[in-house]
């Protein structure tokens, strides 16, 4: 590209220079000149002249056909995804991985993460004013932003969002992130956040899709689940919905968009975008492999031929800041005993599971904050270790007893028995528990594997705390902030701290780091959190992930390295385009 450019630069250099001496030659001078040429000299004067014409073009063409600066527009990409869109809505759409895919191309978002995850301004005009007392958060929206129905886009749409996920019979998966927030419209598109307590990573949760006041206002709590809408979404984000294709019996087969001429980033290059869905991973990945599809993610890594590099494809591995972990409810026996949660901890060998299961495309998570983030513990990670004599010992001394021939251990005639529930919808999951259940029955504990749905996981167990141990993954975000994931205040739903745990030390540090700006301050509290968490052992964390996305060759400009959650791959969608 850069040597297109001298090339062109340098033909374009002398053509001035050429031009410059043509007032000194006076015309009376030109015939006079041209006479003095052989009839050949003629001829390839006019062929030079014109090679130089049709170069200029050529050139030009060129330059602008460049993959940097001339994408082309029109194509379509099908996408296959396992699972069903339910709540195509940013409100509910947290709770699923397909509804959160299918939001992110159609709704726009106050603020977006760029491939550092430092955070930008999408429908904002630019980042928010922060207040000296870091209280009161001032933005301000883009002006003359519209709807994909053509509707006017402003504050009134954000108040009423906000207003809806703090709404407690609306139950958003982010009700937690907003519950202690004062929103309030200055102007059209002026609006201010007030919060209670100075939060170090609260902007963070400006990287929330808007939903039209005018499409949902009307509709009550109760409805609002029920409503077309939430299939047939009107949102501000570069794709829109055209078409939804069931089969006889209801089920979605695929969803159809179209790429927003309006959207006020730019119309993207993708003419058309297509979602199939499928009931199961092998299903995904048959249609992969007969062409049906062009593009997937987030397959289970035991599928070899998933991972199978060809010069077809594009192969993609993004960092994600999300572990996977087995969360104990400290209030059920007998996991609430720590000498059992101890010895399930020395029983459980990370790297059978990242081999097994992860095929390698995974590292082993030992705490809550991740390496490279802010206050990684290292010392966590030196600590652990696997011991099965060890962890014998623990449950011997605490009264857990082996008897001769039995394969349970016994204390007080009740047996080390509990339930490990995850859900079925990834097969990652499933594997993991099948391995923990057979590491962990080495010791003398019987585990019942409880697999079920995504939505029966949400509902039944997470919600209600009705779990013995449950193997999920969180996502942490951008900014390692634990405190919605284990101050004692979000015990409860929709606090996502699962475990039920309370420590006084770990409340004082995890709300010190996030009252203050001083990432000292911040580092040392987190690094003592770590080492507290390590003791008591909530949970064991098992593994962080990539995220692996597959696209078609000739799909250009996808930039995906660190991405905050999987539906974060489609942040510069607008930008994907085919090239020829």
């Amino acid at each position: 590209m850069r040597n297109l450019w001298l090339i062109i630069k340098n033909f374009f250099r002398h053509l001035w220079q050429g031009l410059r001496l043509v007032p000194y030659l006076r015309r009376q001078q030109i015939p006079h000149v041209l006479e003095n040429f052989t009839k050949r000299e003629r001829n390839v004067v006019i062929a030079s002249l014109l090679v130089i014409i049709l170069s200029s073009g050529f050139l030009i063409n060129e330059l602008f056909a460049d993959d940097g600066l001339g994408p082309n527009y029109g194509g379509v990409l099908t996408e296959g995804l396992v699972g069903q869109p339910q709540y195509i809505n940013p409100v509910l759409a947290p709770a699923s991985g397909v509804d959160s895919d299918l939001s992110r191309v159609v709704y726009a978002q106050l603020l977006k993460f760029d491939q550092n995850q430092n955070l930008q301004p999408d429908l904002a005009a630019n980042l928010p004013e922060v207040s000296a007392d870091r209280k009161t958060y001032t933005l301000k929206l883009r002006n003359n932003l519209q709807w994909q129905d053509g509707k006017p886009l402003t504050a009134d749409d954000v108040v009423f969002t906000i207003q809806t996920i703090q709404n407690a019979e609306y139950e958003s998966p982010l009700r937690a992130n907003w519950t202690r927030v004062k929103v309030q419209k200055l102007d059209d598109v002026t609006l201010s956040f007030q919060i209670r307590e100075a939060s170090a990573g609260f902007a963070l949760n400006f990287t929330l899709g808007i939903i039209p006041k005018h499409v949902w206002g009307e509709l009550t709590p109760q409805n609002f689940r029920l409503s077309d809408y939430n299939l047939k979404a009107v949102g501000s984000g570069p794709f829109m919905i055209t078409e939804i294709k069931k089969t006889s019996d209801g089920t979605i087969k695929s969803v159809n968009l179209k790429s927003h001429a309006d959207y006020f980033a730019g119309e993207p290059f993708i003419n058309r975008l297509t979602f199939r869905f499928y009931d199961s991973y092998d299903n995904l990945l048959n249609a992969y492999q007969g062409k049906e599809i062009q593009s997937l993610g987030f397959v289970p890594f035991d599928k070899q031929a998933f991972l199978t590099a060809n010069d077809k494809v594009n192969q993609y591995q993004a960092n994600l800041p999300q572990y996977e972990a087995v969360f104990f409810n400290l209030s059920k026996a007998p996991v609430s005993e720590k000498a059992v949660r101890q010895a399930l901890w020395l029983m459980t060998d990370r790297s059978k599971i990242i081999d097994e299961v992860y095929k390698g495309n995974a590292a082993a998570a030992f705490g809550p904050i991740l390496p490279g983030s802010l206050g990684y513990n290292a010392s966590i990670e030196q600590a652990a270790h696997y011991d099965l004599t060890e962890a014998a010992k623990i449950l011997d001394k605490a009264g857990w007893v082996l008897g001769p021939g039995a394969t349970v251990r016994m204390k007080n005639k009740k047996p080390l028995e509990f339930t490990l529930a995850t859900s079925g919808m990834q097969m990652l999951n499933v594997k993991t528990a099948q391995i923990l259940q057979s590491q962990w029955e080495q010791l003398g504990a019987k585990v019942h594997l409880n697999i079920v749905s995504s939505k029966d996981l949400d509902q039944n167990y997470i919600r209600s705390r009705n779990f013995d141990a449950i193997l999920v993954a969180e996502n942490v975000g951008a900014d390692p902030d634990p405190y919605p994931f284990w101050h004692s205040s979000q015990s409860h739903d929709p606090g996502l701290n699962l475990s039920g745990f309370n420590n006084s030390e770990v409340d004082k540090l995890i709300t010190e780091a996030r009252l203050t700006a001083d990432e000292n301050v911040r580092i040392k509290n987190y690094a003592r959190f770590q080492e507290i968490i390590n003791e008591q052992l909530p949970a064991i964390f098992l593994v962080r992930s990539l995220y692996i996305y597959n696209t078609p060759k000739k799909m250009l400009d996808v930039n995906l390295s660190n991405i905050v959650a999987p539906s974060e791959r489609f942040a510069d969608i607008s930008h994907w385009y085919f090239s020829d």
